[in-house]
């Protein structure tokens, strides 16, 4: 089960996606919510120090800091009309030390919700979230920055490849899928000539749980994106939640290649629970 939950606060936004989704999650779960707000440093490199002028840095210090209190008032807000058991930890820190802190405090919760970073407003999500999913060690469930529903899983599509990673996020994701009316094994294959025993394996270890799932699977090219064939398939099915691995290579390789983590990270459109 569910019962503690993190969430990373937005700040210079009037609507926190990731906070208001985690705080239909809890209310769902009957889970206590914890919030984490930043007060960011100003991270400027040292040979830069002598041309800025010290009120300036003191001024942007001091918006931080108001942005920070105006991020917890407002999940506290969230929170108490939710109904919900909650807290607020606040952190002063450079993005770096900020997104390393937060990884270390999710490995304490069941689960950690961040938000898709948005290309027209650019903030620290991205480097929260990445940094979150390599280093918690526990589920993420990202949250689209276009996101306007509360927590639903109706339909789940989970996207296996038999790699490490997309086994954690399965196990990570068994009390969202018991909480789902469909369920689909979503299996990308480039060989159609081959038997496919991976996703009726994968069937019956959701049945031994009580979880009826249905096992699609999909030839595709070589060259045909694999991202794109998740996407679309969550799209016909209508599905409201995806399960997949993160980072099913090493971190440098995916962020060489592009990867199937950060395609599917700039381009989803329903939340995604991942696990490295």
């Amino acid at each position: 089960m569910i019962r503690d939950i993190l969430v990373n606060l937005a700040q210079g936004t009037e609507k926190d996606v990731a906070r208001d989704f985690a705080a239909s999650l809890a209310a769902a779960f009957g889970a206590h919510l914890t919030g984490l707000t930043v007060a960011y440093e100003i991270d400027v490199p040292p040979f830069y120090m002598g041309a800025l002028p010290t009120d300036f840095i003191d001024a942007q210090v001091l918006e931080n800091q108001a942005a920070a209190e105006r991020a917890a008032t407002g999940f506290t807000a969230a929170a108490t009309a939710a109904g919900i058991t909650h807290d607020v930890k606040s952190l002063t820190a450079s993005l770096g030390v900020a997104a390393n802190a937060f990884s270390e405090m999710s490995r304490l919760y069941d689960i950690t919700v961040v938000a898709q970073p948005d290309p027209d407003r650019p903030g620290p999500e991205e480097v929260i979230a990445e940094t979150v999913l390599i280093e918690s060690g526990r589920a993420v469930l990202v949250v689209p920055y276009v996101q306007t529903k509360p927590f639903t899983a109706s339909r789940a599509v989970v996207a296996w490849d038999g790699s490490r990673a997309s086994a954690r996020a399965l196990a990570e994701a068994l009390p969202l899928l018991h909480r789902t009316k469909e369920v689909e094994i979503f299996r990308v294959v480039h060989h159609t000539e081959e038997e496919d025993t991976a996703g009726p394996e994968v069937a019956r270890h959701l049945a031994r749980h009580g979880i009826d799932a249905k096992v699609r699977r999909l030839p595709v090219s070589s060259g045909e994106p694999i991202a794109a064939a998740i996407l679309n398939e969550v799209s016909d099915q209508g599905a409201d939640l995806v399960v997949m691995g993160g980072y099913g290579h090493s971190r440098l390789r995916e962020l060489v290649m592009g990867g199937v983590t950060r395609e599917i990270l700039a381009t989803m459109t329903v939340p995604v629970l991942m696990a490295h």
